[in-house]
C-alpha cells in the first residue's frame, strides 16, 4: 500500500501523464475536493478513468470524508489550479456560477408563484364575507392568548413575518369582518384569518375547537 497521501498519489500521475483524459480526470476530482467553488460532477471526474485511477479516486473521497480538507489537499489543489491544469479551475468555477445563478433563479420564480398564490388566496378571503362566517364567540373561543397577546403570521414582500398583536384587536376585527379558517396557509390548515389594517394576519385556533366546530356544521346523519 502506497505511503504516501492520496493527493500526493494522484498529484504525481497527473505530472506523469499530462494531456491525458486520465490525469484531467483526477485533476478535476482533486480541484472540487480542493475548492466547494470548483464544482465537478463526480461521474465527469471518473468517466474516462480506468480501474486503477478509479479506484484511486474513491480513495480521494474515502479519505476526504474522513479528515476533511488536510495540507496535502490544499497543496495538491493549489499545484492543480495555479500551475497545471488553471484553465479546468477556472471551468469549474464558472461551471459552479452557472449552477448557483440558476438555482437562483429557479427559487426566485418559485417564491414569486407562490406569492401570486397566495396573494390570490388572500384577495378570495378578503372579498368574500361567506369565508368568514364563524360566529365571534365561536372564533375568539379558539384563540390562545398569553397575557392578553398572541404572535399573529403575515405575508409581506415574498416573506413570513410575525407581528405580537393584542386580544383587543383580534376581538374588534372578528366583530368588525368576521374570521374563518385559511387553509391554504403552508404552515397549517389550523389557522384564523384575522383582517388587520388592511392585510391578512394569521392566527393559530385550538385544534379540538375547531374539529367541534366544523363537526357542528356536519352533523351525523341518523340512519336509523
Amino acid at each position: 500500500m502506497s505511503s504516501i497521501s492520496p493527493y500526493d498519489e494522484a498529484l504525481l500521475i497527473i505530472k506523469q501523464h499530462p494531456g491525458t483524459s486520465g490525469a484531467a480526470g483526477l485533476a478535476k476530482l482533486v480541484l472540487s475536493l480542493y475548492n466547494a467553488t470548483c464544482g465537478y460532477a463526480f461521474r465527469e471526474c471518473v468517466d474516462s478513468l480506468d480501474d486503477r485511477l478509479t479506484a484511486l479516486s474513491l480513495r480521494l473521497v474515502q479519505h476526504y470524508a474522513a479528515h476533511g480538507e488536510t495540507e496535502d489537499l490544499q497543496a495538491a489543489g493549489k499545484i492543480l489550479a495555479d500551475d497545471l491544469y488553471p484553465g479546468l479551475w477556472e471551468m469549474g468555477v464558472a461551471m459552479s456560477q452557472a449552477r448557483e445563478t440558476t438555482r437562483r433563479r429557479w427559487k426566485e420564480e418559485e417564491a414569486a408563484r407562490e406569492a401570486a398564490e397566495i396573494a390570490e388566496a388572500e384577495k378570495a378571503f378578503m372579498s368574500d364575507a361567506k369565508r368568514r362566517a364563524i360566529p365571534a364567540a365561536v372564533a375568539e373561543a379558539m384563540i390562545e392568548f398569553e397575557d392578553g397577546k398572541l404572535d399573529s403570521s403575515y405575508y409581506s414582500y415574498g416573506d413570513w413575518r410575525r407581528k405580537t398583536i393584542s386580544r383587543d384587536q383580534v376581538s374588534a376585527s372578528i366583530r368588525e369582518h368576521g374570521t374563518g379558517f385559511v387553509n391554504w396557509n403552508p404552515e397549517s390548515s389550523c389557522m384564523l384569518g384575522i383582517i388587520l389594517e388592511g392585510r391578512l394576519h394569521y392566527v393559530y385556533a385550538d385544534y379540538d375547537l375547531r374539529e367541534q366546530y366544523l363537526a357542528s356544521l356536519n352533523p351525523p346523519v341518523d340512519e336509523s
